[in-house]
């Protein structure tokens, strides 16, 4: 996995060169579908992450309410 230790200027800017050379060349109707498609992928990862973080969430505080 990449290393995404870098600071939210950083971040921002990556996202911003990535979207200008994914951008170059494309109609509306091809940016439009790109868009939406990497809104859905960010959708779902976000999800991903949150199902995770509860269920990681639920064994802590299982495992607590075991120990007190």
């Amino acid at each position: 996995m990449a290393d995404l230790s870098c600071d939210s200027i950083e971040l921002s800017m990556l996202a911003t060169i990535i979207a200008i050379a994914i951008s170059e060349d494309k109609t509306l109707d091809e940016l439009n579908i790109l868009g939406n498609l990497i809104t859905s992928v960010g959708s779902i990862i976000v999800t991903i992450a949150a199902v995770e973080q509860s269920q990681a969430s639920q064994k802590t505080n299982g495992s607590n309410q075991n120990n007190g």
